[in-house]
Formats: C-alpha cells, structure tokens, sequence
C-alpha cells in the first residue's frame, strides 16, 4: 500500500533541584501514546529532564541515556556519532530491537544502522521518556526491549540563547536558540549548530551543521504544525583495531582504512493536526524523512577501490483517535494507524574479499492497526489492555543473495495485558504482559542464506514492578523476563564468512533499581543499575551467554551545590566482563569490566550558564565495541581523559 504519492554497582543526580524526583513530573505520554498527568500505566517508564540534561554537561543524547537501568551504550567512536543503543539485554542488534523517536516520529531506519541520536540537538529537548521493556503492542516492530522517545520543546513567548563549546580533539562547535510567539496563535521555535572535531583516533574528524524550525499554529480546539530539520554530517572512519595495535597505540588507524569516510545529508518535513472533540482529540501527523550518504568502507587489510552510497526515503502517516469515555467506569482510550513506505537503495563497490560491487534495495510498506485500553477499574487499580495488528510487504533485490528480485509479505498480530495498583498515591505495584516483534531489516535479508528468507522474529515479556515515593526518596524497580523465538543475528561460524540467522531460542532475566535521594539540602545521590542473565535456552548454544551483553550496568552521582551559582558532581560508570559481539559460542573469554569516572562544575549567573565536564578522569584506557567474528577481536577504542567547556547566554 503506498502512503505517500502525494503527501542511566551505580549512583546518578541532576544538578537542578533534586525535589524534583518526589513528583511524577511532566506529563508523560509514551506508555499510552496520549498526554496525561504523570504515568499511571503499568509501564516502568523513566523520565530525564531538560534541566538534568543542561547540569549533566553532556554533549549527546547517548551520554544522557547512559546509567538509565536497563541501557547499554555501545558507542563506536565515543563521541555519540555511531552508538547502539539497547534495553534489557541487546548489543550487536540494539538498533533493531529499541526502537527510538522524536516526538513519536521513528529514528529507526529499515536497515540496522544506528538511528541519528546525534542530530537532536540537546538545547532542543524538552525531556526524554525511556519506556524500560516490550512494548510490541503500542508501538510495533522493533519496541522489543523498548522505547526511547525524545521529546523537544515547544515554542515560548520569547526565549533566545547563543552557546558555545570547545575541548578536547580540537572540538568546537556554537549553537543558536530561538523561540517566540507572533501573535495570539502563532509561534516559531528555531535552532542551528554546527561543531568541528578531529576526535580521539586518527583519521575519525568530523564536521556536522544542523538546522531545525517549527511553527505551530494553536487556536481553540485546532492545532497545526509544520517541522523541517535539515543536517549535514562528515566524518572520516579509522576502522576497526587488532588486540596488538589496540595495545599499542589506540589512537592509529589501519593502513586498510586511511581512505574511509561517511558523507551524510539528512532532510525531515514533518506536518501535523490535532482537533479536540470534548473529550475526545483526532491527530494526524506525516514525516518524510530523506537521507543520502556517499560510503567509502574497507575491509581490513582490503581497501575498498571506490565509493559508493547509501540512500533512504522514509514516509509515514500516523493519524489516531484518543480521549476517555464512559462504560460503568471511565476508560482512557486510543485507536489508530501507523502507514510507512520505506524505499533503500545501496551499493557498495567491495565485498570482503570479493572484487566487484554489491548492491541491495528494498521498497517497504507496512500497515498497522492497534489500540490500547486503560479502564480506570476503582480508585486504586487501572488496567491497560491493547492489541497491534501489522503486515508488511517487500519487493527486494540484492546483487548476491535475490539478483533476480524477491517478494516478501508477512503479518503479525500482537497484545498486551497491564495492571496498576495504587496502594496510596505515591506507591505503585505493577504487573505487565507485553508481545513483542521484529521484521528482518533490508541488510540482514541480503546477508542471509542465499535464497531463503529470515523468520519474523516474535517473542514475550513478563514483569513485575515498584514505584515508591517518600518525600525526598524516590525508589523505581522491577524484575522481568523477556523469551524471543527466531531472534535474528549476525552468526560468523557459518562458513565462508558468517550470515545473518534466525538463533535458537534465547531469554532475557534481568532486573533494574533506580534509587534517588535529596540527603541534604546541598546534597544528593542517585543510584541506577540493571543487571540481565541473557542465554540461549535451547540448540548448539544452549546455556551460552548472549554474545555483547553486559550482565550488569551501574551508574552512581552525586552531586554538591555549593550555592545558587556553582554546582558539582562526580559519576562513577560500571559494566561488567562480556563476551566480544559475535561470539555467541563463548570460546574467547570475557573481555574485561570498565569502570570510568566523569566530574563536572556549573556556573550559572542571571543570563549566563556555563559547565565544565571531564570524561574519563581517571584516563581508563578501554575500548567499548568489541567484536569477534572468528577472524580475531577488533577494537573500536574509547576515548582517553577528554574535556569539554560549554557556555551559554540566554536574552529576551
């Protein structure tokens, strides 16, 4: 069906006022896909502020989302430009199996590369809401372990801010701000940035300009808005390193890979409506998201002869029905539709050791249907039931695996089942079942068994959970277990050189603990941790580890105000031995646990705002990405003791 011809052992607080933590906060929408006050669901669902990512003094989306429990960042060059980012126990394939949005618009692309967190500037966000497990029901394809939704600022009567930031690898970069309302109901919000930075390894500079604009008509019962972003990255690749050279010198580059390098250009339009119908609102929203990238990837010791590209449109129509009506008891609702045609063309003139170019593309379409229930049961127990029915359709051709062309069409249908249950306001238990899938992606069909194709991965999730408030002391912990039949990988024992399969089947134990607490006025301590026993349960792997999996993650912060200007804090980031990505059979050892400590300090003064961050005080010398696919462990190392100034004025 075309849609578009014409159309965070750890301890971890924020600089600004811990009181916050008592309160359910800002108005959460991601575990009903509809605006309430405060999560009320029987979703585990964290929350991280604007004003804790302006104290945190990070730099990317993906140093925020560290140490929330239940994340693991495996960022490939340690500056956010290429991280996976998984929930509840996912490496090598995070990219398929979290799904990550902006204002619920997708950021995930048909193929796994990483979605483009580095293009959402952090002066645009307004807070973060990670949804901590399955949520296969409400969201569809690839909210598997969960969901990220990244949710930006609204324009504002009058706001203007110029930042500037400069540090390590020669970084610096400036950022613009603007927000105002032209008349009664008509507002704008635009921002633009654009840094430089050579970055930590040689050969990995980068330079990136980004331009975002909103405008937003509000009047009455009728809403409108129309949002383009438009981003240009360049970066250089350095490739992957041996043990020996990551032990000699982890700044080189391969010879193999001098050449390499990703130009990318980035363009998204996005228009919505909304009307309010008493209690009831319709909403509508279409994205088209274009990107091209010109390629140049070697393998190594095998330089690649030339360059090739890699291009993407993605279209979507999200319309939906929300609101509450009454059948003896009052029940929030939400109905709706999610349309995407995804067209993916590639070509890349080297194949291993094979001279020649290869060359995929898939045209996509999917539709999905779904709709979720919250019957508020009594005063104290609410209930949430939902239901997703998608299908998807492929028509697909790959140089080595389809040359011919191959049509692939499939059809899931998914449901949940919540219970909440309030034992006063401030203390929560919850149970939750969620059903969970994922298609196989346009590069995992391409590196498949030639001629067959990859099952649709589905699995289950079970959990438990507590919210507990008192007073200054907020405590959010559940216990889960999520099963995958079919869960689709990347296996490098099968000869000549590994394919992408469907495993046998494998399960996910975990936990996760977040612990805040306001010690003292001046003084305050979070605690986040997640801890996950991912195996396979059955087939030549059974009883293995999941291959990339940290089996636990903690972050610990505290945090000192010294006065209403000048604050500190300290964090202590632990993960634990893994095995490298690739080797699901567990025959070469555990690469070893990395601890790294950050320290920052705020200033903030009237108009002026000013932080000062070091990452890896402690200069740990570690590489983050591992992988072994049977041709020896290559490096992707991390980035020594490295700082970053950022400062900032903001007028009327």
């Amino acid at each position: 069906m075309k849609i578009y011809h014409s159309l965070l052992i750890g301890l971890c607080v924020a600089v600004a006022p811990v009181q916050a933590y008592a309160e359910l906060g800002p108005i959460v929408i991601t575990p009903t896909r509809t605006e309430q006050a405060g999560n009320t669901s029987s979703a585990t669902v964290y929350v991280v502020t604007a004003s804790e990512i302006k104290s945190s003094g990070a730099t990317s989306t993906s140093q925020v989302l560290r140490g929330i429990p239940g994340v693991q960042i495996d960022d490939l060059f340690g500056n956010g430009s290429e991280a996976n980012v998984g929930l509840r126990g996912f490496s090598s394939t995070a990219n398929a199996n979290t799904l990550v949005l902006v204002n619920g618009r997708r950021l995930n692309y048909s193929d796994t590369a990483s979605p483009d967190l580095h293009h959402v500037p952090l002066n645009d966000i307004e807070r973060i809401e990670v949804l901590a497990g399955s949520a296969g029901s409400l969201y569809g394809d690839q909210a598997v372990g969960g969901v990220i939704n990244i949710i930006t600022k609204k324009p504002v009567e009058s706001f203007h801010q110029v930042s500037a930031r400069a540090g390590s690898f020669d970084y610096r970069g400036i950022d613009f701000n603007s927000s105002s309302r032209l008349t009664p109901t008509l507002a704008y919000r635009l921002s633009a940035g654009k840094f430089e930075t050579d970055n930590y390894r040689d050969h990995n500079a980068e330079e990136n300009t980004s331009f975002t604009g909103l405008l937003e008509y509000d009047e009455a019962q009728n809403n409108f808005f129309i949002e383009v972003q438009e981003v240009s990255n360049d970066l250089e690749l350095p490739g992957a390193l041996s043990k020996t050279e990551f032990e000699d010198d982890p700044t080189q580059v391969n010879s193999g890979f001098v050449d390499d390098f990703r130009d990318e250009d980035i363009s998204v339009i996005r228009l919505g409506y909304a009307r309010d119908f008493g209690d009831h609102r319709f909403s509508i929203d279409a994205t088209r998201r274009e990107t091209e990238a010109d390629i140049r990837q070697s393998f190594r010791n095998s330089p690649s002869p030339e360059t090739g590209f890699d291009d993407r449109e993605n279209n979507s129509l999200n319309p939906k029905l929300s609101g509450s009506f009454h059948a003896g008891v009052d029940v929030p609702y939400v109905v709706g539709i999610d349309l995407e045609e995804v067209d993916y063309e590639l070509e890349i003139p080297f194949f291993f050791f094979v001279p020649g170019i290869t060359t995929s593309s898939n045209e996509q379409d999917s539709q999905s249907l779904y709709f979720q229930l919250n019957p508020q049961l009594s005063d104290s127990l609410q209930l949430t039931f939902g239901m997703r029915h998608t299908s998807v359709e492929n028509d697909f051709t790959d140089g080595n695996a389809f040359p011919d062309g191959e049509e692939y069409d499939d059809d899931v249908t998914v449901g949940e089942l919540g219970l909440a249950y309030f034992i006063d306001p401030q203390t929560r238990i919850k149970l939750r079942y969620d059903q969970n899938f994922r298609f196989a992606k346009v590069n995992e069909l391409a590196l498949a068994k030639p001629g067959e194709i990859l099952d649709t991965q589905t699995g289950e999730s079970f959990e438990i959970g507590l919210d507990l408030t008192r007073g200054d002391h907020r405590l959010i912990a559940s216990i889960y277990r999520l099963d995958l039949e079919d869960e689709i990988e990347f296996d490098p024992n099968v000869p000549p050189f590994g394919e992408n399969v469907n495993l046998d089947d494998t399960r996910r134990d975990g936990l996760t603990l977040s612990l805040s607490s306001q010690l003292a006025p001046a003084f305050a301590l979070k605690i986040d941790l997640g801890y996950v026993d991912a195996k396979f349960r059955s087939g030549s792997f059974d009883g293995n580890d999941v291959s990339g999996v940290a089996d636990t993650i903690a972050k610990l912060r505290a945090d000192y105000r010294f006065n209403h200007q000048f604050m500190t804090y300290l964090e202590y980031n632990y993960s634990a031995p893994k095995y490298a990505q690739g080797d699901n059979a567990n025959e070469f050892g555990k690469l070893d646990s990395i601890t790294v400590y950050n320290a920052g300090i705020g200033y903030q003064y009237q108009a002026w705002d000013v932080n000062f961050r070091v990452n890896n005080l402690a200069d740990e010398e570690y590489a983050e990405f591992v992988t072994n696919n049977g041709f020896g462990a290559a490096y992707q190392p991390s980035p020594e003791r490295n700082y970053i100034l950022t400062a900032g004025y903001s007028f009327e």
